[in-house]
């Protein structure tokens, strides 16, 4: 009765026994991969940490250098404008000479090649700048008066003046004009005027040493039926008169803006009882 019940515990316990062999055996061998995978990736992190660092630029191992010779422009300006093109790497350059006129290039032959036909379309003649404009001559007239209180008429003086007197001797206390000296000169525009000498009435009551000039006479950009005359100056030193007084000295200096054809009053100055009055006027040559 007893064997039949023993029969079946026995190989209950045996599969037990087996079953506990059997996952000893699979986790030790999970173990064991596991501890190869370990070992596995551990030579991997050491292999790859005793690789030298990747450089962080391209290898210029590849760069070509050219030189190429410029014909027209300068250099530096050329460089400046085609230094973008270049591929930027570590190592490769573009330099700009100014003797001889060339620009020195080390890159990728792409680049260089990109670079070279830029500045074949660069370097070209410049453009011929335009001539100046051929301006006429232009003739000063010039005439130094000298007024005076006198009760009887003066009608020393040009006829060429003659509406220009008659206006001063209608707003001046003066009656009598009579002519200095006369200054006619032909200049360029852009040119200047300058005369200087002695001086004296026909009477010789008034002699005197004189300096005109006009440091620029250049056309009006904003009319140009207008001359700019810069820079006027007129200076009057009195010598003694035969009845041995002193003339004094006078002079007068300002700026001024001339139609073409206009006669102007200059400007004044007190010559002891007499005044001492410029007139110009001007001719542009055709």
């Amino acid at each position: 009765m007893i064997k039949p019940i023993l029969k079946p515990l026995s190989v209950f316990l045996l599969a037990l026994l087996l079953g506990g062999i059997a996952t000893a055996q699979q986790n030790q061998q999970t173990q064991q991969s596991n501890t190869q995978q370990k070992q596995t990736a551990t030579t991997t992190a050491n292999n790859e940490a005793a690789k030298p660092p990747a450089p962080e630029y391209v290898d210029f191992t590849g760069f070509k250098g050219k030189i190429i010779e410029l014909k027209h422009r300068n250099p530096y300006d050329i460089s400046r404008i085609v230094s973008s093109l270049g591929s930027g790497f570590k190592g490769s350059r573009l330099t700009a000479n100014i003797e001889p006129p060339s620009i020195t290039i080390r890159d990728f032959p792409e680049n260089i090649a990109t670079i070279e036909e830029a500045i074949k379309r660069l370097d070209t003649p410049l453009p011929p700048k335009p001539a100046d404009p051929v301006l006429p001559d232009v003739e000063i007239y010039a005439y130094v008066l000298i007024a005076s209180l006198g009760a009887e008429s003066g009608s020393d003086y040009p006829k060429a003046i003659e509406d220009v007197v008659k206006q001063l001797q209608t707003n001046l206390n003066y009656r009598n004009y009579r002519l200095l000296t006369a200054v006619v000169q032909r200049t360029k525009q852009g040119g200047q005027v300058a005369s200087n000498g002695v001086a004296s009435l026909a009477d010789k009551s008034v002699i005197s040493n004189y300096a005109f000039e006009i440091r620029r006479v250049m056309p009006n950009k904003e009319e140009s039926s207008r001359l700019n005359l810069d820079g006027i100056s007129l200076r009057l030193q009195g010598q003694p008169t035969p009845d041995g007084q002193p003339l004094g000295n006078a002079s007068i200096n300002t700026e001024l803006r001339l139609r073409d054809g206009e006669k102007v009053v200059v400007g004044t100055a007190s010559l002891r009882d007499k005044a001492l009055i410029l007139v110009l006027t001007t001719k542009v040559l055709k």
